[in-house]
């Protein structure tokens, strides 16, 4: 192979997403998070006039394992999908067990007593208005 035939933005893409899984892998190993934890759902955080939109993946998890609550500084997730039925599967990648994800909403004041989640066709849809500094509240937020 000639330097004219290297992919050099392939072989980029393919470093980072290695670098990703590594990294994934090792805060789970690292973070000092309660054993058990088996998987972790992707998450997209998107920043809107007024409020925090999070959307998180959480395909075949029961609305009733969700654990989701907002403080003034970010929001923490937690929960289950149960493992998939031994019916002779052929390949199963799904993963399947506890999940925990915390995220700090870092330079934006949040509102968490306003903060509101819908569950819909697997994705959370977490909705967080944007607050005044002064105002300082924490709660646990009900998943429709």
């Amino acid at each position: 192979m000639g330097l004219r035939d290297w992919d050099i933005f392939g072989e980029i893409a393919k470093l980072r997403r290695d670098i990703d899984r590594f990294s994934r892998n090792a805060r789970l190993d690292l973070s000092g998070e309660p054993e058990g934890l088996s998987w972790t759902p992707l998450v997209d955080i998107h920043e809107q006039d007024d409020a925090i939109v999070v959307l998180v993946d959480l395909p075949g998890v029961k609305r009733g394992e969700i654990d989701l609550r907002v403080d003034r500084e970010g929001l923490t997730l937690e929960g289950e999908r149960p493992p998939p039925e031994a019916d002779g599967g052929i390949r199963l990648e799904r993963p399947a067990g506890r999940f925990r994800r915390s995220f700090r909403i870092a330079g934006i004041p949040i509102d968490p007593s306003g903060a509101e989640a819908t569950y819909r066709d697997g994705v959370l849809r977490i909705r967080i208005p944007r607050a005044r500094r002064d105002e300082v509240t924490k709660r646990r937020v009900e998943v429709d």
